[in-house]
């Protein structure tokens, strides 16, 4: 797996919404925003499930996405292999992290993502540039 930067960490902590992108087992992309994510160590994200739909079919079809977003110091995108967990330590411990940022938000699973890769989200030569 691959281990982000720390400066990677702190840009997705400060954006408020990123892009979950997957898609079917046919092919078919979907993208939604999403606001309750976070990096559980530096290889590892952890995504709270609580109005998936298309987004859980097709993780269950197909378990790999890409997430990106926009930050003060520029933009990335994550690829990540993912499992998808809703009756056991981690999916509790996502349930509690959820309840305290709001309270009447209800989890229904905790996206778990391995990281393959990361790229950069930018103008100029580097755009789209694999940086690890």
């Amino acid at each position: 797996m691959v281990k982000v930067t720390k400066d990677i960490q702190d840009s997705l902590k400060s954006t408020k919404v990123a892009y979950l992108a997957t898609s079917a087992k046919d092919g078919t992309p979907n993208v939604v925003p999403i606001g309750a994510f976070k990096f559980l160590d530096d290889e590892t994200l952890l995504i709270s499930d609580q109005f998936f739909k298309k987004t859980l079919q097709n993780l269950q079809e197909n378990p790999k996405i890409a997430l990106t977003w926009w930050g003060e110091k520029g933009g990335f995108q994550i690829k990540a292999d993912v499992t998808l967990h809703t009756d056991d330590d981690i999916f509790r411990e996502d349930v509690a992290w959820v309840k305290s940022i709001k309270e009447t938000l209800e989890p229904k699973s905790a996206v778990v993502g391995k990281i393959t890769a990361v790229y950069l989200v930018k103008s100029g030569p580097d755009a789209g540039k694999q940086i690890l």
